[in-house]
């Protein structure tokens, strides 16, 4: 468990809190780059609990700037986006991309404008995502994925919000004790292909090894099957937020990554892509299953749906274990039954070792923030490289050995 001093250091994250801050020195998946047409309408974006705007110029620019002009305060999404500049509506203030006002209406003096600082920030695309840098100075490298080398044909970004802190979320990922129980609907479900989570069926005691990676963590699931092989289920955590699923070989790359909106609101990126054929033909069942067709927020229609709709005559019936239609949803709903959990009342199992390391990695990482040091080691991290895995092993493998294998072989064939 947490004490109390803890539990508020790893989920509060309004402005001026030490969250707050170690978020700010990331890259962050905003929004997708298809929600910003050139020269179309502002898209309101909250992150880390403030207000921002971003918008595309007719020159394909992505600008993302403060949500408030820096004059009055009137919303820059009310905005008019044209000639590469957003205008505010109220006396006609002009931004660039890059947030510098460019033009005062109600000034004689134009060099005005070069007083007015801090009101844009670094964008990048890639991925078919628009990341933005919020802190301040030089930006570190960039977490170029092997994903953001795609476009929309061969990776596909869908994003949603819950309403629950953004912990719970991510401890959810790193958990995968949880697999064979809370999704037993989809692993135990022999019509479905997608042995990446089947594997996991009838075994609901995985042994744990974790290890410190420049980016994270890197944790190993290991369930025995009493045979000749074993399931060996890989997940790398990219701090703060990222969590790449173990896939088979068969499945598609899969990566989730958790920002928090405000203290209580998260932004879920389910990532998918496959350089082998387009993504839409490759997708993983529970990818669209119960979920709306917008990519910008696929559960739009199920926000406030008591228990995303639980069904308990289906859950009497054996026909359901948890009464909630889809992986994506069943997670979902076990965040947002208590939006911020009180982890002083914990009582930690074997289980929960990744959860406990994942604690004490985003402590420390938010401890080096504070003190000015490098809390990200993005430049001793290989990005491109990184892909979870899911594989049947002969029993008494080296886990590490295996799995720092199959990741040269990914760094070989991006190399190529």
């Amino acid at each position: 468990m947490l004490t109390a001093e803890q539990n508020r250091l790893l989920t509060d994250v309004s402005p001026g809190t030490p969250l707050n801050r170690y978020w700010k020195r990331q890259w962050i998946p905003a929004l997708r780059s298809a929600a910003l047409e050139p020269g179309g309408a502002p898209v309101k974006v909250e992150l880390l609990g403030e207000h921002y705007v971003a918008f595309r110029g007719d020159n394909g620019e992505a600008g993302f700037l403060r949500e408030a002009c820096p004059h009055r305060g009137v919303s820059l999404a009310l905005g008019r986006n044209e000639n590469n500049r957003l205008t505010c509506i109220f006396h006609g203030w002009s931004f660039n991309a890059e947030g510098r006002c460019v033009k005062m209406p109600t000034e004689k003096d134009q060099g005005f404008c070069d007083k007015v600082k801090g009101q844009g920030f670094r964008v990048r695309e890639g991925g078919a995502i628009v990341w933005v840098y919020l802190g301040e100075g030089e930006p570190p490298a960039f977490t170029d994925y092997a994903f953001t080398y795609l476009g929309r044909e061969h990776c596909r970004p869908r994003a949603s919000y819950n309403e629950a802190n953004w912990l719970q979320n991510l401890e959810t990922l790193l958990d995968s004790a949880h697999i064979g129980l809370l999704h037993a609907d989809t692993t135990a479900d022999k019509r479905l292909p997608q042995a990446g989570l089947q594997l996991v069926s009838g075994n609901d005691t995985p042994k744990y090894t974790l290890e410190s990676r420049p980016y994270g963590l890197r944790s190993y699931s290991l369930r025995t099957s009493g045979g000749e092989q074993d399931y060996l289920r890989v997940t790398e955590f990219v701090a703060p937020g990222t969590a790449f699923i173990g896939t088979t070989d068969a499945e598609a790359g899969f990566v989730i990554i958790v920002v928090p909106v405000n203290n209580t609101r998260s932004l879920q990126w389910y990532v998918y892509w496959d350089t082998r054929q387009p993504i839409d033909q490759n997708l993983p069942d529970f990818a669209l299953l119960g979920t709306d067709e917008s990519d910008d927020n696929f559960a739009a229609s199920r926000q406030g749906t008591p228990n995303y709709g639980q069904d308990r005559a289906a859950m009497r019936a054996g026909e359901s274990w948890s009464g909630i239609p889809g992986v994506i949803f069943e997670d979902y709903a076990v965040a947002e039954s208590i939006p911020i959990v009180d982890r002083t009342r914990e009582f930690l199992g074997s289980g929960d070792l990744a959860i406990v390391r994942l604690r004490r990695e985003l402590m420390e990482r938010i401890r080096l923030s504070e003190a000015g040091e490098d809390c990200l080691k993005a430049e001793q991290s290989d990005y491109r490289a990184l892909r979870a895995l899911a594989a049947m092993i002969p029993v008494q493998t080296d886990i590490r050995v295996f799995t720092d294998r199959q990741q040269d072989e990914r760094r070989k064939a991006f190399s190529a």
